[in-house]
């Protein structure tokens, strides 16, 4: 007699089915990639905020930067009053000075840098060629009163003529007022420093990684902004 199997009865359970180890495991994939992406932007955030406030500080600064005679110069005050008495440029001596801070800060034997200017004839005429400062600073009043002369400037307060007459003193005088009066030109200006500086350097322009392309201007020769550096220490003009 063959017995019959009972057949088995199917009970179904409430169980949810478990997820897979596949699935687990890229769910924990979505949300590292969604924390690091957070993190990417939290920190590009704070990037952006550091860039505005870095770039608000040195404004902030150039407003409140002071521009002063140091030390170093003014110890040569009392030789540039002197020299300038006797030169009859007596009512120049703060110009003398600023101009003095601009070239040299007071630092080195060249003082004024008027080693290659038409009055040093006892040293070499190459830069920083004058090895006394007494001497730089007596070649240096008598070429910025030739400057003055050149330029017919009308006084220590006149501050067109003294443009002018500075940007004479830094490309050389003779040769520099010359260029403007052929353009019929009534002074200094950017414009026209630029268009003489290009002539006198054959046209070689400064590379744009040489410090002095945005400082002294785009041509390889003198201070193109030159007035405007030495009135950075000429109070006569900034207290007006």
């Amino acid at each position: 007699m063959v017995q019959r199997r009972k057949k088995r009865k199917y009970v179904r359970t409430n169980r949810k089915p478990r997820y897979s180890a596949r699935r687990v495991s890229r769910k924990i994939q979505v949300r590292r990639q969604k924390a690091a992406l957070a993190a990417v932007i939290m920190i590009l955030l704070l990037a952006v905020i550091f860039v505005v406030i870095s770039k608000k500080a040195p404004l902030q600064e150039n407003q409140e930067e002071e521009y002063y005679i140091n030390a170093d110069c003014e110890a040569y005050r009392p030789q540039v009053e002197e020299t300038a008495a006797r030169y009859g440029m007596s009512s120049y001596v703060d110009l003398l000075m600023a101009l003095m801070m601009q070239e040299s800060s007071g630092q080195g034997n060249d003082v004024m840098q008027s080693s290659e200017g038409k009055y040093n004839t006892k040293y070499p005429q190459k830069p920083n060629g004058i090895t006394d400062p007494e001497y730089s600073i007596e070649c240096g009043v008598q070429e910025l009163k030739y400057a003055l002369e050149l330029t017919k400037c009308q006084g220590a307060d006149d501050r067109k003529g003294i443009e002018y007459a500075l940007q004479a003193y830094n490309f050389g005088a003779d040769a520099y007022v010359s260029f403007v009066e052929e353009k019929q030109e009534d002074g200094w200006s950017v414009e026209t420093a630029e268009e003489f500086a290009k002539m006198a350097s054959g046209g070689k322009k400064r590379s744009q990684d040489d410090p002095y392309y945005e400082a002294a201007g785009p041509w390889d020769y003198g201070d193109q902004y030159y007035p405007e550096h030495v009135l950075r220490y000429y109070q006569v003009f900034q207290e007006n």
